[in-house]
């Protein structure tokens, strides 16, 4: 008996935007431009996801050193 296959659906969620300004060098840019080819995404969508992959990372580190720091001072 064959079951029916479920679809899946994205819903994404707009998050409020603003637009910037920033110099990269032009051999960085043409690589951010080859790599996001090769991904079938716009430049500007892989640079917003390295960006936002880094600054996850970032904030997770600072989280982790602020609670480590908080534990320390409630056993001193």
């Amino acid at each position: 008996m064959n079951k029916p296959k479920e679809e899946l659906e994205l819903h994404l969620q707009p998050h409020p935007a603003e637009r910037v300004s920033i110099r990269i060098p032009t051999d960085t840019l043409e690589s951010l431009k080859k790599v996001a080819n090769s991904k079938d995404i716009s430049p500007e969508a892989l640079l917003n996801f390295y960006i936002g992959q880094g600054l996850r990372q970032n904030l997770a580190k600072l989280f982790s050193k602020r609670l480590l720091e908080s534990t320390a001072q409630l056993l001193a």
